[in-house]
């Protein structure tokens, strides 16, 4: 007889009830079953096939939902500033890179054409500014036509020169930068833009739904005008590029969608409007932010550039 048939048998025959002792009852009857489980508990365990001795610890169901509620709230507080830091900080390299992009392509293309490009806004303007404006549209309140302050009309270059603005342009959409559609007209239709882009009169609409004048549908980058009349070309890496006019008119301001198509395509989120500066005898030397409109949210062409300086 082994020990544990001899312990089954103990104290009026407890193996009459169970074929084996559960552990509690041991337990109950004498201290020492309890000792004699310890000290073989490895030949207890092979013999029944299963552990009796192996403690688990877990927490309640309650103390599981409070962990979990405190968890959500630490989150809701701390991840849209962590989401919006790291968006924040992938737009400042996708504004850096893309502005330094097409600025280098400028250059270089001065450097192919090899002589001073006069297409682009003045430094500083020769006739000192101050134009005046002499008529208003009269539905919205935009002017339509400018005179020097005397009255007489405004010199052609008053603005800037604008006699290279074709050769600069063929060689810079068809040489320099890396082109893979180029849309004259129609960049909706012709898949430079698609209809998640919204002109700028759309959006400061919205944003002034009690404006006394509505903005300009035929001015500037308004929704006909980037997806109907404006030129537009897409680059290799997906750069999207809006021009105010048409492919070679003198008009060196252009709108960049700095991640293409992928989205948001909004206003100071992805879309920054710049223009040309420069003088007669350099050329083109500057690459100036502007500021066509600014979705709820976005930056403003100025403050992108203190960004990226940062």
């Amino acid at each position: 007889m082994n020990k544990f048939t001899s312990l089954k048998n103990r104290r009026g025959g407890g193996a009459r009830h169970h074929k084996l002792f559960p552990i509690n009852y041991f337990f109950k009857q004498n201290f020492s079953a309890h000792l004699f489980f310890e000290q073989n508990s490895s030949i207890i365990n092979s013999i029944m096939g299963r552990k009796f001795f192996k403690t688990y610890f877990a927490f309640t169901m309650a103390e599981v939902l409070i962990t979990l509620g405190i968890i959500g709230v630490v989150a809701s507080i701390t991840l849209p500033a962590l989401v919006q830091n790291y968006q924040k900080h992938v737009l400042k390299n996708q504004y850096k890179k893309a502005y330094a992009n097409f600025y280098n392509a400028i250059k270089l293309t001065q450097a192919k054409l090899d002589y001073p490009l006069g297409c682009s806004y003045w430094e500083k303007n020769i006739y000192g500014g101050g134009a005046t404006c002499d008529r208003w549209h009269p539905d919205y309140n935009n002017c339509t036509h400018w005179t020097m302050p005397d009255g007489s009309p405004l010199p052609s270059d008053y603005n800037g020169p604008r006699y290279d603005c074709a050769a600069f342009e063929e060689t810079l959409f068809n040489q320099t930068l890396k082109t893979i559609k180029f849309c004259n007209t129609n960049a909706l239709t012709n898949g430079c833009v698609t209809d998640k882009y919204r002109g700028v009169d759309k959006v400061k609409d919205e944003q002034n739904p009690d404006a006394e004048y509505k903005t300009n549908p035929d001015d500037g980058f308004s929704d006909s005008n980037i997806k109907v009349k404006y030129s537009s070309w897409v680059l290799s890496d997906g750069t999207v590029i809006m021009k105010y006019g048409k492919y070679k008119a003198n008009y060196p301001i252009y709108t960049i969608d700095i991640n293409g198509h992928k989205g948001p395509n909004k206003w100071g989120y992805d879309l920054f409007t710049f223009r040309l500066r420069g003088t007669e005898t350099k050329g083109i030397t500057i690459l100036e932010p502007l500021t066509s409109a600014t979705e709820k949210g976005g930056f403003t062409g100025s403050q992108m550039q203190l960004e990226m300086n940062k």
